[in-house]
């Protein structure tokens, strides 16, 4: 599927809370029909990333 269309891109994506980097440079691309998974443990920007994605 490499001629979908690109539905998501993030690029050097970066968020901080106070002093705490809690995002440094996500680099991202979904294309359409692409299926993701986050993973990593708590506190690794997780639901920040989404957040931030979907705007909410």
């Amino acid at each position: 599927m490499l001629n979908s269309a690109v539905v998501i891109e993030c690029r050097s994506l970066v968020k901080h809370f106070g002093k705490h980097t809690v995002l440094k440079e996500v680099d991202i691309t979904i294309r359409e029909g692409d299926i993701y998974l986050l993973l990593g443990p708590n506190g690794a920007g997780k639901t920040t990333l989404l957040s931030i994605i979907t705007g909410c």
